[in-house]
């Protein structure tokens, strides 16, 4: 009998990938709302109660955030990691690269929608994902959620830092 599977496994692979796009996702929350908040800043006298309803509302957004997170993971992060490895025992080169191309080419996928904004934003998000996802072995999970919220929590700091320092 062997002892559990501790190396590189599909369900791995998809709870890592989810947790990358869901960091992602709250750092660019906050460098949006850094970037909002320096462009737009409410007169003396306006009401501003709107904000209550946003963060009442926000643990329902999470939910469906993390829904589009999974399948974005199970429809593109998971074959690019898995095509890349393929691609490059197949043609030969480290499988990072042929990872970094997939990723522009499913990353084209917004640019009608979007514009090559939309292409570059697409492609950096589904790279760092895939980057992420590639060393899915136990115990990376863990490490990647503390390391990665401590992240998050870095930019909404040096967000708020920032705001402050412009009032």
């Amino acid at each position: 009998m062997s002892g559990p599977d501790m190396g590189r496994t599909h369900a791995r692979m998809l709870r890592v990938s989810t947790l990358a796009l869901c960091l992602e996702a709250g750092a660019g929350v906050a460098v949006l709302m850094t970037i909002g908040g320096l462009a737009t800043e409410p007169e003396p006298g306006e009401d501003t109660g709107g904000g209550a309803l946003f963060l009442l509302g926000l643990p329902f957004l999470a939910v469906f955030g993390v829904l589009a997170a999974f399948a974005v993971s199970a429809v593109l992060v998971l074959p690019v990691v898995l095509l890349g490895d393929d691609l490059g025992r197949k043609f030969g080169g480290r499988p990072v690269w042929w990872q970094l191309g997939l990723s522009a080419l499913a990353g084209a996928l917004l640019a009608p929608l979007a514009g090559v904004w939309g292409w570059l934003v697409g492609w950096a998000v589904l790279a760092v994902a895939a980057l992420l996802t590639r060393p899915a072995r136990q115990g990376y999970f863990v490490s990647l959620l503390l390391w990665g919220s401590l992240a998050v929590v870095s930019v909404f700091m040096v967000g708020g830092i920032a705001l402050y320092a412009e009032s």
